[in-house]
């Protein structure tokens, strides 16, 4: 330990200043020197927001620099980044089994063969979180696509109660219509027999829309890819456009004027199993068990999937209808409703 004295009007005082022993200091030096033990420590520290954390990290050395490009931290960050989102399982399943498949046969016939598929390997996961990056910005479905999708079906307008001699209308964004809903057998428009007579849109595709809550049998689905508009209902009178969007947790909607439907994820159980970064395919038969005991689905289309519509519920007054006992009819409905529709 070192002391260090030094005059402060005309009084002396004493400061002390403690080093480290040789043997902590050569300790901390040898941790930053080590790209692999910076790796585990930062592993530690990744979450949702970890990206720009990274980012300022790789500018501080080389070995830190090293460690911010190492696979199994942007692994950590893919697992951290995707399990709050729509697909979780599948996503994770796919990379696996893409990331096994990367690191077969490295020791090819020839060393630039395996130098090639090492290099390719050791930056499996950043290349991964970025492509899912870009897919997640895609804001257009194909046809394929949304036939593999379950929909939450729910109304922006619900039935009409009475409070204080008043009528209130409830929000149909409070119950789901159905849970069911699917947009099945997708058939390419040129492939439809012009003795189908239909006049409308030219479409990209159409199939049979099911699980509808009319239940009645006949009720087509109409898609736009290039514009991402669908819409639905019995030929040759359809219900008002549905517009696509994808939502902030990468999964899929499609609203109307009347309703309003979101991609159910059927896979969100192995979020509940708590699974972490070195989940593998091990996994596949703890996943396959609570999926049998639940009989194959998984109802996740609970309040939390409509959290960020129910909580901006605003009660308007309704155009064009009466006033009763002297008060407009008002019904409750999400801002993002009146700003479209009203």
């Amino acid at each position: 330990m070192k002391y260090t004295s030094f005059s402060n009007g005309g009084s002396s005082s004493i400061a002390a200043r403690t080093e480290l022993p040789p043997q902590q200091h050569n300790s901390i030096e040898s941790i930053f020197a080590s790209p692999d033990l910076l790796v585990v420590i930062l592993r530690l520290l990744v979450d949702d927001d970890f990206l720009p954390i990274l980012s300022s990290f790789s500018l501080v050395s080389k070995n830190f620099h090293r460690a911010s490009h190492c696979d199994q931290l942007w692994r950590e960050v893919c697992y951290q980044r995707w399990k709050s989102k729509f697909g979780f399982y599948s996503r994770w399943e796919n990379a696996l089994a893409d990331y096994c498949h990367s690191r077969e046969d490295q020791n090819g016939p020839t060393k630039q063969q395996s130098r090639d598929k090492s290099e390719s390997t050791t930056d499996f996961w950043k290349s991964r979180y970025f492509f899912e990056e870009r897919d997640a910005a895609r804001h257009l479905i194909l046809a394929e696509e949304l036939e593999t999708l379950v929909f939450d079906f729910r109304f922006w307008i619900g039935q009409p109660t009475v409070a204080d001699g008043r009528i209130v209308v409830k929000s149909g964004l409070l119950e789901s219509a159905s849970k069911e809903v699917r947009f099945s057998k997708p058939r390419q428009v040129s492939e439809i027999s012009e003795e189908q007579d239909f006049s409308g849109p030219i479409w990209s595709a159409r199939g049979n829309l099911i699980g509808h809550p009319c239940k009645e049998p006949g009720i087509e689905w109409f898609l736009d890819e290039e514009l991402g508009i669908v819409q639905w209902g019995f030929v040759p009178n359809l219900w008002p456009q549905g517009h696509v969007q994808r939502l902030h947790n990468w999964g899929w909607q499609i609203q109307n004027p009347n309703v309003v439907l979101r991609s159910i994820d059927p896979t969100s159980l192995a979020k509940t199993l708590r699974v972490g970064a070195d989940w593998d395919e091990t996994n596949m038969d703890e996943i396959e068990t609570e999926c049998s005991r639940s009989g194959g689905k998984i109802d996740i289309a609970n309040s939390s999937m409509w959290k960020d519509l129910l909580d901006t519920l605003e009660n308007i007054p309704l155009r064009n209808t009466p006033s009763v006992n002297g008060f407009r009819v008002t019904a409750d409905i999400p801002r993002a409703f009146v700003d479209q529709y009203e």
